[in-house]
């Protein structure tokens, strides 16, 4: 009897000593959470003795000790196959092996709907983009791609209620159309299909969803393209998607991919990470020159739309630089922009020239008591202007100008109506941003002031002046 507790004794000890002293042989696997794991914690630094290497080991231990990764890849199979529920904050356990990413959640619930004044001012951003793109002679593009659970929600848990009210994309569409905004309606493109065209262990569409994002997109640009759509892709069962990787990462469900590269001849001319920041292409071939902004849906999009362009320049950075137009000649803008994200576009505002607007200044009725705020600070070449307007004098449809007064000189801009000074992360519905160039205005002091619109049109005075040289 006393040998066999010894041997349970003996054996607790060396259980919970293997994931220290295993560090002595094992191999660590590539991470493939999605999450930036500690470094090797440094004894000294640049100023000297490191006081936190004591919490640095802790943080580096927790997250490369010995069969960790498989540690997480059986606890998650263990609750995913028995408990049917996620072991990761990150993703939702579906049925018959899909997952979802959890961030899709305030979407699919309606818990995450935008205000009708805050549907409008995403709406405006776009239509301020178009209208800048078009008067540098490109054609303007947007589209977004849908959530996963918008698209396939019958694998969804029941325990997560579907809400029954309108999305925020589809509330979106008909302002779309009331800004002229030219628009590839993905959503409907795609319920269209009979077919599955997204991964059942990744966020994102497969190759032949890209290949029709990419058809749908050139139709509505007027432009000339290869259509594959019509064409037969090479299967490989090599595709692991991004949630599986963060779910399993020793135990990945490899899928099938349909890979278009036979028919694809464009080149990278920096890196050939799709994933990267900014990617650009060329394609001597061909005609024209695009800018696309994107994000990780664009990853698999990017070859098809790279493939039909002499040059080609994709940017995953916010803001967006939509004044790069001149500088890469481009002819084409394209935007796409994940449903789940849609408030992105009230929250960091695209850079470019604010508009000139033909506003009467002195038709608009002072406002003394409100709570509008304002700041101004110099961004590469630009003056910045932004602030947020006092709720009570902007309606819903409601456009924003600044006006800029000096003693020779009187002018009107429109700002994008996005929110850049609450530093909330998620926006507020009130914000404006105006970018002017330092030089584009003569000479001398301006007076600033902020114009609203209700049923009148409000001024307020910032008591704040710009001097441009």
């Amino acid at each position: 009897m006393r040998i066999l507790k010894l041997s349970f004794i003996f054996i607790f000890f060396a259980l919970i000593s293997l994931p220290l002293i295993g560090l002595l042989w094992y191999m660590e696997p590539a991470a493939t959470e999605n999450k930036v794991l500690a470094k090797a914690p440094q004894l000294t630094g640049e100023k000297g003795l490191n006081t936190s290497f004591l919490a640095d080991t802790e943080q580096w231990y927790a997250d490369h000790f010995a069969y960790r990764q498989e540690l997480v890849t059986a606890n998650a199979l263990v609750r995913a196959k028995v408990l049917s529920e996620s072991a990761e904050s990150l993703a939702v356990v579906g049925t018959e092996g899909w997952s979802y990413l959890a961030v899709t959640l305030p979407d699919y619930q309606g818990t995450k709907k935008l205000s009708d004044r805050g549907l409008y001012a995403c709406a405006r951003t776009l239509s301020l983009m178009r209208e800048y793109t078009e008067s540098r002679g490109g054609y303007f593009v947007f589209a977004s791609a849908p959530n996963k659970n918008t698209l396939y929600p019958e694998h969804m848990p029941y325990y997560y209620k579907r809400t029954k009210d309108e999305s925020n994309l589809s509330r979106l569409t008909p302002l779309l159309d009331s800004e002229s905004i030219t628009y590839a309606d993905l959503k409907s493109l795609f319920e269209a299909d009979e077919r599955v065209l997204y991964h059942k262990g990744d966020s994102h569409w497969d190759n032949r969803g890209a290949a029709m994002v990419q058809h749908e997109l050139f139709l509505k640009a007027g432009k000339t393209h290869t259509d594959f759509t019509q064409l037969s892709p090479t299967l490989r069962d090599d595709f692991v998607g991004d949630i599986d990787r963060i779910l399993y990462p020793q135990a990945t469900h490899p899928e099938t991919e349909y890979d278009y590269g036979a028919y694809m001849h464009f080149t990278y001319t920096d890196t050939e990470d799709v994933t990267a920041n900014t990617v650009r292409t060329e394609n001597p071939s061909k005609e024209g020159s695009l800018l696309c902004f994107r994000d990780s849906f664009g990853n698999s999009l990017l070859p098809f739309l790279a493939e039909d362009y002499q040059s080609a320049y994709f940017s995953k950075e916010v803001p967006y630089r939509l004044d790069y137009i001149d500088a890469l000649g481009a002819d084409t803008v394209i935007v796409e922009l994940v449903e789940r994200n849609l408030n992105h576009l009230i929250v960091m505002a695209p850079v470019f020239p604010a508009p000139l607007r033909a506003v009467d200044i002195d038709a608009a009725e002072p406002l003394q008591d409100c709570d509008t705020q304002f700041a101004f600070e110099k961004f590469e070449g630009y003056y910045k202007l932004y602030g947020i307007c006092d709720p009570a004098s902007l309606s819903d449809t409601g456009k924003i100008c600044i006006s800029l007064q000096s003693d020779d000189a009187s002018f009107v801009v429109e700002a994008t109506p996005a929110d850049e000074y609450s530093n909330l992360g998620e926006g507020t519905d009130y914000g404006f941003v105006a970018y002017i160039y330092e030089n584009s205005l003569p000479a001398g002091n301006y007076k600033v002031e902020i114009l609203t619109e209700t049923m009148y049109t409000y001024r307020y005075d910032t008591g704040q002046t710009i001097t441009f040289e």
